[in-house]
């Protein structure tokens, strides 16, 4: 198995296991998300920036927007499979990454995402320039302005399909707001067990807007839309009215 574990770009052998996948035995939008960001912490640790290191700068980096393609024919819990991770390029503010995930022979590619991140202050809540000790060891270029990713499209409906769910204290992470992968959960289990084992997502963007904290109620809704491009999900995540994520999901039937 040969394997990336360069600067710009890093890869890790994983085996997937039955909790992170759903009754399927795939693994679940959410764990691919979880999955993208070990990788990303392992590539991190690699070049010597290990948890406390990036705390000491008083900030952490948070993802912001993700966009990509998701395989239809996607791996079962007990595979191996390996993890990848490049960074792109980067400015002031913002970082692009990539990720992916094949199988253990890099001929399959079940994801292939693009994320953005930011840098955010823990104690003062907003965005702060990226430290530089924390990005020039990747020797990724430094641009301008960064490509941007697509943007999901909106509900139309004056009356969408919703659900509302509270936020427990497991919900949060170390940076204390919901972690990004648990926003998937949310915004599909709307969808119903019988269409989720029925279909398989394709393609994602999503984009994150404000900060869910614990205790809040989240309403998730959504609305189904077939077209001449097939058939795709909408999604909004909104506390007290505020849009805090925005969502939107491509589908094939199984």
């Amino acid at each position: 198995m040969e394997l990336k574990q360069e600067k710009q770009a890093y890869e890790m052998p994983y085996q997937l296991t039955y909790y992170e996948c759903d009754d399927t035995g795939h693994p679940t939008m959410s764990m691919m998300l979880s999955m993208m960001t070990m990788v990303s912490d392992a590539h991190c640790i690699s070049l010597g920036m290990d948890t406390a290191t990036i705390q000491q700068t008083g900030g952490a980096w948070v993802i912001t927007e993700y966009d990509g393609e998701v395989a239809a024919d996607q791996p079962t819990f007990g595979d191996q499979v390996i993890l990848g991770t490049r960074a792109l390029a980067y400015n002031r503010f913002f970082a692009l990454r990539e990720f992916w995930m094949t199988d253990a022979s890099h001929e399959k590619r079940y994801l292939h995402l693009r994320a953005t991140f930011v840098f955010m202050n823990l104690e003062k809540r907003r965005l702060m320039s990226i430290p530089k000790q924390l990005i020039e060891p990747f020797d990724s270029p430094e641009q301008k302005r960064l490509p941007h990713l697509a943007n999901p499209a909106t509900i139309i409906s004056d009356d969408p399909a919703s659900k509302e769910y509270q936020v427990r204290y497991f919900d949060i992470d170390v940076n204390h707001h919901v972690n990004n992968a648990r926003y998937l959960d949310w915004l599909l289990d709307p969808l119903g067990g019988e269409f989720l084992r029925t279909h398989r997502p394709v393609s994602l963007v999503i984009r994150y807007q404000h900060e869910v904290r614990e205790g809040a109620t989240v309403t998730s809704q959504y609305q189904l839309v077939e077209d001449t491009g097939g058939l795709s999900s909408r999604h909004a995540l909104l506390v007290s009215g505020q849009v805090c994520a925005t969502a939107e999901i491509g589908w094939h039937g199984v």
